[in-house]
């Protein structure tokens, strides 16, 4: 039987009894596995908090949607292209001007556990004088994602691939050298995301860097449409659950002068929404991903409504250096 001294919250450390949230994990073979909220500080979070590279190095993650969901690794990839060109286009949305920032000399961008190195290379594709480095921990995944670029042409650049770990060691080395780090859908991952956010912030440069993160919005309002989609929503890899208000708390205590922006933000389209809702499972080998573009006034509004009330999909945050 659990009892107090098995439950550490990973934000506030709380040790009390948690309450259960669910009692099984998508991924857990073991069956050991539980997603529990603290009762001090409300986060959500996977107990016990288990990391490992290893299921990284051998791509697990995406092994799970091409096998458990029927989603053929070249929509995968074909999703991390639109997802790409979407997160850059985000920064105009947002009022930040890439070409302001990089008028006087070209600018630094650092994309933290950037995986197959997606987005580095379609910044490097409309900003080529641009220094972008992805940053991964997993070699796998690197030598991956080299392959994948190299045999997508020319029009495809490759990034400078890190393959380090996000540590005290690497900051020293890189301390207030980017503009803008990003982090897409890394956090919810990493067993510490306080300090492991803290560190991100020291890479940026003061007074004008800018730390993006995107994590999946534990607020998703699926979560209470679909009990397929909840029970789905909980696995392995991911350690939190983050709603607007445990985000914020990591934000301010990683940089307590941080000027901080949280948007909700709607990867998935509308068709994939209904699915859910109506036939309760995945849409399976075609998930309907919005590709940029509303397709019509229904989707326009649907979407607006959402990522206004903070209950879409995501949560995208902005950390300014001040």
């Amino acid at each position: 039987m659990q009892t107090s001294t098995d439950f550490s919250c990973i934000l506030c450390g709380e040790n009390s009894l948690p309450s259960i949230v669910q009692h099984s994990v998508k991924g857990d073979r073991h069956g050991v596995l539980q997603v529990v909220r603290c009762r001090n500080c409300g986060h959500f979070q996977l107990n016990p908090p288990m990391y490992s590279i290893d299921y990284y190095n051998e791509d697990e993650q995406v092994n799970f949607v091409v096998h458990d969901y029927g989603t053929p690794i070249e929509k995968i990839v074909e999703h991390s292209w639109i997802d790409a060109k979407r997160r850059l286009k985000r920064f105009q949305q947002r009022g930040i001007a890439l070409e302001q920032i990089s008028s006087a000399e070209p600018l630094r961008i650092l994309d933290i556990g950037g995986g197959y190195g997606f987005f580095g290379s379609e910044v490097k594709r409309q900003y080529p004088n641009f220094d972008v480095k992805v940053l991964e921990p997993s070699s796998k995944r690197a030598e991956m994602g080299q392959k994948y670029l190299s045999e997508a042409g020319e029009s495809h650049p490759v990034p400078d691939f890190v393959t380090e770990l996000l540590n005290e060691d690497f900051v020293a080395k890189y301390q207030g050298t980017y503009d803008i780090v990003t982090m897409w859908h890394v956090l919810e991952h990493v067993p510490n995301p306080i300090p492991f956010l803290g560190l991100a912030c020291q890479l940026v440069k003061p007074n004008t860097g800018l730390v993006c993160v995107e994590v999946p919005n534990g607020d998703d309002e699926l979560m209470s449409l679909s009990p397929a989609f909840r029970d789905r929503n909980y696995m392995i890899e991911h350690i939190s659950y983050f709603n607007r208000h445990s985000l914020e708390t990591v934000a301010r205590q990683a940089d307590s002068q941080a000027k901080i922006n949280l948007y909700g933000y709607q990867r998935y389209g509308i068709f994939n929404y209904f699915h859910w809702i109506h036939f309760n499972k995945p849409q399976g080998a075609n998930p309907d991903l919005l590709e940029g573009e509303d397709r019509w006034w229904l989707e326009a509004t649907w979407r607006a409504a959402r990522e206004q009330a903070l209950t879409s999909d995501a949560l995208f945050m902005i950390m300014e250096k001040s």
